[in-house]
Order: C-alpha cells, then structure tokens, then sequence
C-alpha cells in the first residue's frame, strides 16, 4: 500500500497539518515498537501500526455513536444515560422500545463497549462505562 505524497508546506509557507499528523503518528509508531523491543518483546513496526490504527478507529467509534445507532438503539443509550443501572425490562419500559429491541440494542452497545453486563439470567442489569 503506497502513501500519497503529502507537500510539507501550505502555498502560505506554514507548515501542512497533514503532513504534521502523518509524522506524528509515524513517530508514535516508531518509538512504541522500540519501546516494545527494548522490553523483549518481539513486534514489528508493522503489527504496531495495526495495533493503532484499531485504537484510532475505536476512538472514532466512541465519538460518534449517535452515528452508528438506529433511532431505536439510540433510545436505550440515551435511557442509560440517565440511569446507573437498570433490567433490559426497566429500559424497554421507560425508553418505549420492545423488549428484543432492547436485547439487541444492548448487545450492540456491548460490543461497542459502551455498557457492561452486571450479573447473569433474570437479575441481568447493564450500566454504561
């Protein structure tokens, strides 16, 4: 995969913000596999780059979750936002959405790790991280 070539300097002579990010993660990922290296673990630049590049695509993700939500599913979070804890019953109820609507919505915002499971079988309650 080749890189685009990024100009240094904007026509106004100051310095590209691009070209400023690209170093900088460049530079991130450079010292993060020496580090790593130095501590006996053997890790390429290559595997670091992909060890950042699913970080910045989950902060990106955590940002903008009124982006990846149905309106439904949106209804739980805000719902849990609200609460400290509360029974998919207790959110169905209050947020007006169906019951299985609100297991899946659930189990999307877990694997989204915005909420976490306390508990298991009828005394499941889900509080937000």
């Amino acid at each position: 995969m080749t890189e685009k070539k990024i100009k240094k300097f904007l026509s106004d002579g100051k310095l590209n913000p691009e070209y400023l990010e690209r170093l900088k993660r460049q530079t991130l990922i450079k010292s993060t596999a020496s580090s790593l290296r130095l501590a006996g673990i053997k890790i390429t630049e290559k595997e670091v780059e992909q060890i950042v590049g699913s970080s910045i695509t989950n902060s990106v993700i955590h940002k903008n979750i009124e982006k990846l939500l149905s309106r439904k599913q949106l209804a739980v979070w805000q719902y849990l936002q609200e609460v400290d804890e509360a029974t998919p019953g207790e959110i169905a109820k209050k947020a007006k959405v169906a019951r299985p609507t609100v297991n899946q919505a659930l189990n999307r915002l877990l694997r989204l790790k915005k909420v976490e499971r306390i508990g298991l079988g009828r005394s499941t309650r889900y509080r937000r991280l």
